[in-house]
């Protein structure tokens, strides 16, 4: 909600399908990423880019939203979910091979299967297009079983056992480096709204987050932003106040053709927006999301409005994409492979893409 050119509450959908309208004297986004854009994500369901969506229909930035980190070893299962299969494997000596069962990796990187995330995840994606990648540990003799007990209890299910065993590997959607734009205490360019988390975008990910960089910017933009909202909002506006619910729209999408279209989109995503991306791609990626806009679920159902949140997010992370002609950490242009000399951010406001440093 903006009145007067600041964020002074926000809009929920409660459990029974009505809405509330809840002022406050500040708002804070920190919901989370939106893996579930894509078809194959490590993300749970929840991860659908709303706080982001919400944001920039706000009228706040957002920027980087180009920049999807992808894991590169998910479990790659018909009908199982993409659990992801540590990089930890890798450094205990797991090899990466292909349909053919050979090594592929000296191909790429001097690194072989210790090479940066991005470069490996796109060195799968390239080679299982000639059928499945799978990690190999056969030829490692430790206690497995004991060294990682988690991902061997899931592998089990599967009747797959490390060190027995080729586990089959894709990559998957696994971070957002991008988001609601912000400074380092948190604010977004709307008063009064703020983010935090992976719902942000502070910049500390650069095109290629590191892991750990996810806990700094949850746990200390976290904090920042929350002693900058206490400082910030003016005492008399401190409370909430809610109106009664109001009940929902009549005209409601039923929950099986929400679901194919979320499906439709996720899979169009993946197949033009994932690893490998071309201006070619990137248009047809753009056309059929304008095809999906046409026929957008209607009604405040949960899905119909995640529904809604991950079009936003696709047609950011599309525009974006086509805007960078150049490749980049997690962003790369099959048609634009090399880097330019100048690192710029993007920033997506109001319908207006623009590079900044």
């Amino acid at each position: 909600m903006v009145e007067g050119g600041r964020v002074v509450g926000a809009t929920l959908l409660d459990g029974e399908g009505g809405l509330r309208v809840v002022r406050a004297g500040a708002v804070l986004l920190a919901s989370g990423g939106a893996g579930q854009v894509y078809s194959d994500t490590t993300n749970p369901a929840v991860a659908t880019g709303d706080g982001i969506a919400m944001a920039y229909r706000a009228g706040a930035a957002v920027s980087d939203m180009e920049f999807y980190q992808f894991h590169p070893t998910a479990f790659s299962e018909p009908g199982a979910p993409r659990f992801l299969l540590s990089e930890a494997l890798r450094g205990e000596g797991a090899y990466l091979v292909n349909a053919k069962g050979e090594r592929f990796m000296e191909r790429y990187h001097l690194l072989l299967e210790l090479a940066p995330r991005d470069v490996v995840a796109r060195a799968i994606t390239r080679e299982g297009m000639d059928g499945t990648v799978s990690l190999d540990m056969r030829h490692v003799k430790k206690d497995l079983q004991t060294r990682f007990p988690g991902i061997s209890k899931f592998l089990a299910k599967y009747r797959l056992e490390l060190g027995r065993d080729l586990i089959p590997v894709r990559p998957a959607a696994h971070y957002l480096m991008g988001g609601v734009r912000t400074d380092v205490q948190g604010r977004t360019s709307l008063p009064g709204l703020y983010a935090a988390g992976e719902a942000a975008c502070t910049g500390v990910h650069g095109a290629n987050r590191l892991a750990s960089n996810s806990l700094l910017e949850g746990l200390v933009f976290g904090a920042l932003a929350a002693e900058t909202m206490v400082a910030e909002t003016p005492r008399d506006e401190v409370g909430l106040s809610a109106t009664p619910p109001v009940a929902a729209s009549a005209r409601v999408t039923s929950e099986a053709a929400t679901e194919r279209w979320i499906k439709e989109l996720r899979d169009l995503m993946w197949k033009y927006a994932g690893l490998l991306r071309d201006a070619d791609g990137l248009q047809q990626a753009k056309r059929g999301l304008a095809a999906l806009g046409a026929a957008m679920p209607k009604g405040l159902t949960r899905r119909a409005v995640e529904a809604r949140n991950l079009h936003v997010v696709a047609e950011l992370i599309v525009a974006s994409a086509l805007g960078r002609e150049e490749s980049r950490g997690a962003h790369f242009r099959n048609d634009f492979p090399l880097r330019d000399e100048v690192a710029k951010h993007s920033v997506m406001q109001q319908g207006r893409l623009e590079f900044v440093a």
